[in-house]
């Protein structure tokens, strides 16, 4: 490797690269990587059912906190506390706009960068139908 390769390829920061990965997880069905089948979010696939009238698909509620176990929010927390290490004390909301079919997801936490504890906080949409 030359010095202008690693130059070109090195990684912005730290909150840059853990925005990436819970992009990466948050987008990933369940069985999209072959060597791990539960890498992911499990709620991609199931995106394209129809909710029913108390919003939940298979079950499980759409909205609402990671501290409630019955929704997805807690599967997302699960997959991130699993796969993405960096972050710790790691929190998640959703939403569902029910006119729009758009699922908001909320995800909290701290991390470290440079010796120094950073809060984390990154917000995804999405529509689904």
């Amino acid at each position: 490797m030359t010095g202008r390769f690693s130059k070109e390829n090195e990684s912005r920061n730290v909150q840059a690269s853990i925005d990436d990965f819970i992009d990466l997880i948050v987008f990933s069905p369940y069985g999209s990587f072959k060597a791990d089948y539960f890498f992911g979010f499990v709620f991609q696939n199931t995106r394209f059912q129809i909710s029913d009238t108390d919003d939940k698909i298979e079950d499980k509620k759409i909205q609402g906190d990671s501290f409630n176990k019955n929704n997805y929010a807690n599967d997302l927390k699960t997959s991130i506390e699993d796969y993405e290490t960096r972050i710790k004390r790691v929190r998640v909301s959703m939403s569902y706009d029910t006119d729009y079919k758009k699922v908001t997801i909320d995800v909290s936490g701290q991390y470290e960068e440079d010796y120094t504890e950073k809060m984390y906080k990154k917000n995804i949409t999405f529509n689904i139908w």
